[in-house]
């Protein structure tokens, strides 16, 4: 039998107290955190979702209608349902609540709908000439290419001599 050196047992030691830690935490410990998106998920089951059901029923309609629209809540908005919970059976700071998140939910989605529908940009290419309006034109000064830019030729016909008269 050979003994192992003293820092590989040390090493082991560890690596087991580590391992038993956490086995441990993870038996006694809270379970990961549930999404506070778990607030409206309940309030849904528990208020009937029937025309006619209220206010309470209506707003987290429409606030659930715009969660799936991609529109989340902000942890403020949700913050502020999951403390007004605690007044029931008074449905007013309730009502309040959620009609703040459908309000907040509402601005964000106007907010993304006006940035996508904004135009793009153009920079340094594309640009429009007032004086030149662009495209292939012939004239006097020979074959003008792109907005008056470039000129290809020196204006005269092809076949024309070069050079002094003789």
């Amino acid at each position: 039998m050979t003994l192992e050196p003293a820092g590989t047992l040390r090493r082991t030691v560890a690596a087991a107290l580590a391992g038993t830690g956490l086995a441990v935490a993870l038996a006694l410990g809270p379970a990961a955190g549930t999404a506070n998106a778990d607030v409206l998920d309940d309030l849904a089951q528990e208020f009937t979702t029937a025309a006619g059901a209220g206010q309470v029923s209506t707003l987290l309609n429409q606030s659930l209608k715009l969660r799936t629209a991609g529109v989340k809540p902000t942890g403020a908005e949700l913050a502020a349902v999951q403390d007004a919970l605690k007044y029931r059976p008074n449905q007013t700071p309730m009502i309040a609540a959620l009609k703040d998140m459908v309000a907040g939910q509402t601005h964000r989605l106007e907010q993304a709908q006006a940035a996508a529908d904004q135009g793009g940009y153009t920079i340094g290419i594309n640009q429009y000439d007032p004086n030149s309006p662009g495209g292939v034109t012939v004239g006097p000064g020979g074959i003008n290419i792109g907005g008056g830019s470039w000129t290809i030729g020196d204006g005269r016909s092809p076949g024309q001599a070069v050079g002094p008269p003789r």
